[in-house]
C-alpha cells in the first residue's frame, strides 16, 4: 500500500538527493587543495524531478523516483574568477553554503515524509 503513495516516493527521493549532494560537497571540500580539481555539484532536485517526470509520463510509470538508480546528474560548477593558482576552483565558503542549503533540503524532505505518515495515521484511526 505505501509503495504506491507518490508523496512518500517524492519525499524519499528528495532525501536521497540531499544525501547524494552532501557526498559530492564533501568530496569537493576534501579536494580543496588538489591541483586542477574542479568543483562538482548535483543538478537541482526540481530539474531532476521535471526531467524524470516527463520521461516516466511517456512510459506510463506511476512514480519517476521509485527505481534504485539515482535520477540526478553530477555537474561541474562554473565559477569564473574563483580559480586558485594551482587550477583548483573549490571555494570553501561556497561549499559551506551549499552544505547548509543541502541540510535544509534534507530537513524539508523528512518533514514532508513525517507529515504524510501523520496524515495516514489519522486516516487509519478515523479521527480528524
Amino acid at each position: 500500500m505505501l509503495d504506491n503513495l507518490n508523496i512518500l516516493n517524492l519525499a524519499s527521493a528528495m532525501a536521497r538527493h540531499a544525501a547524494a549532494r552532501h557526498q559530492v560537497i564533501s568530496e569537493n571540500i576534501a579536494n580543496a587543495d588538489t591541483s586542477n580539481y574542479r568543483a562538482k555539484d548535483l543538478e537541482p532536485f526540481s530539474e531532476a524531478y521535471t526531467r524524470m517526470a516527463k520521461q516516466f509520463n511517456q512510459t506510463g510509470d506511476r512514480s519517476p523516483f521509485s527505481g534504485s538508480e539515482p535520477p540526478w546528474r553530477v555537474n561541474l560548477i562554473e565559477t569564473p574568477g574563483m580559480e586558485s593558482p594551482n587550477g583548483n576552483n573549490v571555494s570553501l565558503e561556497d561549499q559551506m553554503m551549499r552544505s547548509i542549503e543541502t541540510q535544509g533540503d534534507h530537513e524539508t524532505a523528512t518533514l514532508i515524509y513525517k507529515k504524510s505518515i501523520d496524515i495516514l495515521r489519522l486516516a487509519v484511526r478515523g479521527r480528524a
